[in-house]
């Protein structure tokens, strides 16, 4: 496949504030048809990156026995408690890492 980045991105970015709870990033992403958002901070800067995985550990984890057979077993520890939390700031993989390399060879990042 020879697709450049710019022929499968998004162009409109879509973003959470790092106070967005669990309910609010998985209505965006259903809405938006997006798989991750960053997380920005008060000042506007990203500071993480939530993404449909980090969501998917916490709904495995949502009702204890009852979730996801099996899935919490396999988690690490730093993931589960992490998929124990209830924002965008808890749930984020921070910092966030920036594939720029692998977009073009001359890409630099923002900022």
């Amino acid at each position: 496949m020879n697709a450049l980045v710019k022929d499968v991105m998004t162009t409109r970015v879509i973003w959470v504030r790092k106070d967005a709870s669990y309910r609010e990033l998985a209505t965006a992403l259903r809405n938006y048809r997006v798989s991750a958002f960053p997380v920005l901070d008060e000042d506007g800067t990203v500071i993480g990156v939530v993404s449909e995985a980090d969501l998917l550990a916490k709904e495995a984890l949502a009702d204890g026995e009852n979730g996801l057979p099996g899935v919490a077993g396999i988690l690490r520890r730093h993931d589960q408690e992490k998929a124990r939390g209830i924002t965008a700031g808890d749930l984020m993989t921070a910092p966030p890492r920036w594939p720029w390399r692998r977009a073009t060879p001359s890409s630099t990042p923002p900022g």
